[in-house]
This record gives C-alpha cells, sequence and structure tokens, in this order.
C-alpha cells in the first residue's frame, strides 16, 4: 500500500479513536504509539510540512477546550499557577545548571533539554534555539528526548494519578508543572476527569507564558541580533473561547466543540508519534538521556511538593 495513503489512515483513526467509548480514555496514547510504530518500520512517508500541522492542531485542540471553561476559572486558576509555575521553573533551571556540571553536558544541548523540561518541551526549544544558536543536532537531540519522555509520562502518571488517589484539582497541578508538552499533560489529566482536564490546561498554559521572559533573558544573556519573540497567539484565542462561553450560554455546542478538541488533541499525538522513530532515538547517547531522565525526576518530584504544599 502507498506509504502516504497509510500515514492519512492513521490520522483518521487517530480523529476516529476518542469517539469510541471502549477506547476513549486511552485514544491519545494509542495514536500516539500508532504513530511510532508506523514511522520505526518505515511504514508511511510524512508531509514535508508536517511540524506546522502538527502545531496547528496542537494548538487548535487547546483553543477548543476553552470553550468547555468559564473565564473566572480560567482566571481563578491562572493567578494561582502564575506563582506556582515560576517556583517550578526556578527550581528546574537551578538543578538543570548544576546537573550539566556534574553530567559535563555541552551547554547548548543541556540548556534546550533544561528549557524543554522547565517550561514546555518541543515549544520551548523551538523558541530558544535560534537565540543560543543551537545545532540542528542539538535541537534534534534535545526534541528526541522530550518526545521519549512524553511517551513515558502519558502512561506514567496514568499509574500515578491511580495511585495516590488524586483529586481533579491535585492532578491538573502536578500533571502541569511536571510533564514537558501540552499534548502529553492535557492526555494524562484526561485519564482522571473533564476537571482534570481543565485545570491542567489552564496551568501547562500558564507555564507556556513563561517561554517569554526567558527567550528575552536568552537574547541579553547571548548578546543575540535575534530579538524576535514570538507570542504563543494561541492563548489569547483560548481565553476568547472561554470569554465566549461565560458570557453565552450554549452548552450543547460547546460540549461538541471541546469533544473536536480531543479528536485534535488525538491527531497531534499520532503526528508527534511519526516524529519519533529509530533514527532519532539512535542519536541519542547513554549520558545525554540520562541527563535528560534525571532532571525529568527532579521536575516530578519538585512538581508534586508544590501541588501539595503551595
Amino acid at each position: 500500500m502507498n506509504k502516504k495513503i497509510i500515514f492519512y489512515a492513521g490520522c483518521v483513526i487517530a480523529l476516529i479513536l476518542p469517539l469510541i467509548k471502549s477506547v476513549h480514555a486511552f485514544a491519545s496514547g494509542i495514536s500516539l504509539l500508532m504513530g511510532i510504530i508506523l514511522a520505526s518500520f518505515s511504514l508511511i512517508l510524512v508531509p514535508k510540512n508536517l511540524g506546522n500541522i502538527r502545531k496547528l492542531t496542537l494548538n487548535s485542540a487547546v483553543v477548543f477546550f476553552g470553550f468547555g471553561l468559564s473565564i473566572s476559572k480560567v482566571v481563578a486558576v491562572g493567578s494561582k499557577g502564575i506563582f506556582q509555575t515560576a517556583i517550578s521553573l526556578i527550581l528546574v533551571i537551578s538543578i538543570g545548571l548544576v546537573l550539566t556540571k556534574i553530567f559535563k553536558m555541552e551547554k547548548k544541548l543541556s540548556q534546550l533539554i533544561v528549557f524543554g523540561t522547565a517550561i514546555c518541551g518541543g515549544s520551548a526549544i523551538a523558541a530558544t534555539s535560534p537565540v543560543i544558536e543551537a545545532s540542528d543536532e542539538d535541537i534534534a537531540l534535545s526534541t528526541g528526548i522530550v518526545f521519549i519522555l512524553n511517551t513515558v509520562a502519558l502512561f506514567l502518571f496514568a499509574f500515578f494519578i491511580n495511585y495516590f488517589k488524586l483529586n481533579a484539582e491535585q492532578t491538573g497541578i502536578w500533571t502541569a508543572l511536571s510533564i514537558h508538552d501540552t499534548s502529553s499533560v492535557v492526555s494524562a489529566a484526561a485519564f482522571h476527569s473533564t476537571e482534570a482536564l481543565r485545570i491542567a490546561t489552564i496551568m501547562k498554559l500558564t507555564r507556556t507564558l513563561w517561554i517569554i521572559p526567558i527567550v528575552i533573558v536568552l537574547s541579553i544573556l547571548n548578546k543575540s541580533e535575534n530579538k524576535k519573540i514570538k507570542f504563543p497567539i494561541f492563548i489569547l484565542f483560548f481565553i476568547l473561547a472561554s470569554i465566549v462561553a461565560t458570557i453565552i450560554n450554549l452548552p450543547a455546542i460547546y460540549s461538541l466543540l471541546t469533544q473536536i478538541g480531543k479528536m485534535m488533541l488525538s491527531l497531534a499525538l499520532y503526528m508527534i508519534g511519526t516524529s519519533l522513530n529509530i533514527q532519532t532515538i539512535k542519536k541519542m547517547t547513554g549520558k545525554n538521556l540520562l541527563y535528560g531522565v534525571t532532571l525529568w525526576i527532579f521536575s516530578i518530584i519538585s512538581g508534586y511538593m508544590i501541588m501539595m504544599f503551595l
């Protein structure tokens, strides 16, 4: 069968999975694994602009989730989230600097992994890499490590949520503080409940906002000529969707839009999976991966402490 056809067939399956009651809670995880398997065995041919499509799909999914939120909830969780994410950011970056010396890591690669872990995974790597003038190899390696840990996080946190018997708020906060990419954050939170998903989405968006000051600081420290900062516009649309849902009472329509968001999230996870293949994994050395894992373990522990005591 044509490899392009297989890729697009996978897209259709990923979109349908959230609609199947028996597997809808695990739709994102299944889609992610499907993408990884198909890419690893070279069974698909992905579009050249898949990265842009994936980003648009994921951002659109988050915007659709906004219709399931009231703006009062966004403000309540978001205002508290500014403080919690700030503490998390400081702790993870600080331990990252220490681990960089212990592991004797290359500076730019370690920076990408640190910011990817502390802020928002691939988005932070994409935003900071041009500022620190990272090489393509460093970008591919750090992104690959983040993708692997995101895959693990999706299933690991499903276990954590059940083992620690967390409530919706605890689940939303911990997943948002401890998992790299938005896709895995909202997917892991969705294992608990819709309320946990809502809180996690808001907290993760709050965490994502830290890209802006981080890029500004890096620009100054690295004296980069590239002063252009790309503000995550999808956050504004997410807030706008929440305002609309608060002012206009159309619960049936908003429920449908939220379901569309879940379908788009499943599709985004599939496309992310197709980017993580054997070739990417082979580029990783034991030291680099161990560095990323060690930093992430600290992020999980600090995220749990912040969730419990702040």
